[in-house]
């Protein structure tokens, strides 16, 4: 499992080739996605997903609590 950070030096996108510079934002998972990338696309689709159904849960649970006096 891979994440996002900043690139830390330039370098080079794996799959698309495109030059990467100091503080973009990449996704890395031992290879470094630039944003243009579909892998980094993908994971952020996902990741955006993933806290979306996070946060629903949260305030399902919160008005579980409300209504039951806990």
């Amino acid at each position: 499992m891979g994440k996002f950070i900043n690139a830390k030096f330039q370098s080079a996108c794996f799959e698309t080739g495109i030059v990467i510079k100091k503080g973009d934002p990449i996704y890395f998972d031992g290879k470094a996605y630039g944003e243009k990338s579909t892998v980094y696309k993908e994971n952020k689709e996902n990741t955006d997903f993933l806290a979306y159904i996070q946060a629903n849960e949260n305030a399902y649970f919160d008005n579980f609590c409300l209504t039951n006096n806990i």
